[in-house]
């Protein structure tokens, strides 16, 4: 009897022992998935949300806004159009238009000449997406365009001005390849000018 007392004590001292590693294992088990959730959701970064309206209008104040209507009575960009308008008409009577900026040329991703693209371009009003002055030749500007009725691509054109005060369409090109996505991204951001038909040329 007294054997069985013995080994019921040491069976019922194993039995608490194992029970209380369970408890415990059990226990930690839930700290450590409470921890790696909390952990988890201050690690995980918050929902994206898109903002939409995001435009070539968003961070301009009127003062801005008017500095850029102002390109519209810019010379350079001025000539431009009258070039356009010139070549469409086949009708170059005092206006000068290189050769290089007519002929066709393919070259390193980049189609240049008026020839190589459809007129139908030039009969569209466009806006002015850029002008800078040309590093190497301060009577030269750099012009990117995008015409209002066909905004499928941007163009560059180089426009300088003679020694004798003239203008001169030098060059006339766009990239052979558009990514139709980084088009589609660009006609949305300025759209509010593309259908501005008072400031475009």
């Amino acid at each position: 009897m007294l054997i069985c007392k013995q080994f019921w004590g040491v069976k019922k001292r194993k039995l608490l022992i194992f029970l209380a590693l369970a408890l415990i294992i059990i226990v930690g088990i839930f700290i450590i998935k409470a921890r790696q959730g909390k952990d988890s959701s201050e690690v995980s970064p918050a929902p994206t949300v898109i903002q939409e309206g995001i435009n070539v209008l968003t961070n301009l104040n009127q003062e801005e806004l008017e500095g850029y209507y102002k390109v519209y009575e810019n010379p350079y960009a001025i000539y431009l159009r009258r070039a356009l308008d010139a070549y469409s008409a086949n009708d170059s009577t005092g206006i000068n238009i290189s050769m290089t900026a007519v002929k066709e040329d393919h070259r390193e991703g980049i189609t240049s000449g008026l020839s190589a693209f459809d007129k139908e371009y030039y009969k569209s009003k466009f806006i002015v997406a850029t002008i800078d002055e040309d590093t190497e030749n301060k009577d030269c500007r750099h012009i990117q365009i995008i015409f209002q009725d066909k905004p499928d691509r941007i163009f560059f054109a180089w426009v300088c001005k003679t020694e004798g005060g003239e203008f001169e369409l030098r060059g006339f090109n766009s990239k052979d390849y558009i990514d139709p996505e980084t088009m589609k991204e660009t006609v949305k951001f300025y759209e509010p000018l593309l259908f501005d038909k008072k400031h475009a040329l």
